[in-house]
């Protein structure tokens, strides 16, 4: 079995599983489990199955035994006994082991629930092929790439799991742009920054004027082991870490600014490039010949980013399909909000129909619009301080 057949298999397992933990699982007091305690789940199984072995061989055989292995009383507690099982545990061992048990409890009532969940995991799956030729000296070797078949696979699973924002999020923010542009865009001039590199036309970009920094030279400025910072902050009044795209995520959900850490398990992810160097506008877009500017405002655009498993790869390391699947996906929740993209970029057509965005299963959009209002407020104020100083490199 290829490595790709042993993740496929793994993934759809957990996928099912939290599937029905979400949709068939109650606490004792009738209340669905929370999306973090159901994480906590999956990981507690996923690090038993790493030291003992597949679940699903265990729920076939003596489940008993298991069970045994991750029992550990008060008796053993006290006498200092060491633990039955293989699971390391960092700090008190009969919680921790107690934590397992509940874990693999669940799994095996999962396994009951759906006994013919093993059978569709370990459905044969496309061979991957072999290495066309030996490299010859001073080359790198040519590995092979996944077939069209297990690329549509793979984004059959991604796409379960990608969180975008609800459009009603994404309608208040372009309507406050549209009523700050006149304002936004004088100081952003008086600075000497291209306006339209952030607000085009109902721009959905969350603070104009913050881009990633980019280079060695704008790394080092950022991380303050240098001092020219004007001469490295181009097109742009402060350089970021990666924390103003996650401002609005945090207020819409938390209320309050983002506090360095996101949803568990889930990592920030870009949909298209907004940096200067290396940008793959040209392989993932039509150009329409008019006149191009820097791509900076996709950097906090609100439309541009989505929240994706951190056990998976990010959009923007994908193939060019899946980033168009995932970019026309944000088309089809957004466009009647607002413009995604410059007027000189055009989304491309799906290259076939089993890109379509209908042969996909899709996670609902997240987010509460009650929330919003907050984040206003706080980008208002933030907004006047990065407009009315250039010098700081480091979000305050």
């Amino acid at each position: 079995m290829s490595k790709l057949e042993v993740w496929w298999g793994f993934a759809l397992k957990y996928q099912s599983f939290e599937s029905w933990l979400n949709d068939n699982f109650k606490t004792s007091s009738g209340e669905a489990m929370a999306p973090r305690a159901i994480a906590s789940r999956l990981a507690n199984c996923r690090r038993v199955e790493r030291y003992e072995g597949d679940l699903d061989d265990h729920a076939e055989g003596d489940r008993g035994a298991l069970l045994k292995r991750l029992t550990y009383s008060t008796d053993d507690a006290s006498l200092k006994r060491p633990p039955r099982h293989s699971v390391p545990i960092d700090g008190d061992v009969r919680h921790g082991t107690a934590t397992l048990k509940t874990a693999v409890n669940l799994y095996f009532k999962f396994v009951d629930w759906n006994p013919t969940a093993r059978q569709e995991q370990h459905a044969p799956q496309p061979r991957i092929a072999t290495t066309p030729r030996r490299p010859r000296a001073g080359e790198w070797p040519t590995w092979s790439q996944p077939s069209e078949q297990e690329a549509l696979a793979l984004a059959q699973v991604v796409c379960r799991y990608v969180r975008f924002l609800a459009p009603a999020i994404i309608d208040a923010v372009v309507g406050d742009n549209e009523r700050q542009r006149g304002h936004w865009v004088d100081g952003l001039i008086r600075r000497g920054i291209d306006p339209n590199a952030y607000l085009w036309q109902r721009s959905p970009c969350a603070f104009p004027g913050v881009r990633r920094y980019a280079g060695s030279q704008e790394i080092a400025e950022f991380r303050k082991k240098a001092t020219s910072l004007d001469k490295a902050m181009k097109g742009a009044l402060r350089l970021d870490d990666n924390d103003y795209p996650k401002q609005i995520w945090s207020f819409v959900f938390r209320g309050r600014k983002f506090p360095k850490h996101g949803p568990v398990g889930y990592s920030l992810a870009h949909l298209a490039d907004h940096k200067i160097h290396g940008n793959r506008f040209e392989t993932d877009f039509e150009l329409t010949g008019l006149e191009r500017t820097d791509l900076f405002g996709l950097y906090t655009s609100v439309t541009n980013a989505a929240y994706i498993p951190s056990s998976m790869i990010k959009p923007t390391d994908f193939g060019p399909k899946l980033r168009n699947l995932l970019v026309r996906r944000a088309a089809h929740l957004y466009s009647g909000h607002c413009r995604l993209l410059p007027d000189w970029l055009k989304i491309r057509a799906e290259p076939s129909a089993d890109w379509h965005l209908d042969a996909f299963d899709w996670a609902q959009p997240v987010g509460e619009e009650s929330g919003v209002q907050a984040f206003l407020d706080f980008r208002g104020a933030e907004m006047e301080k990065l407009l009315g100083s250039v010098h700081e490199n480091v979000q305050s």
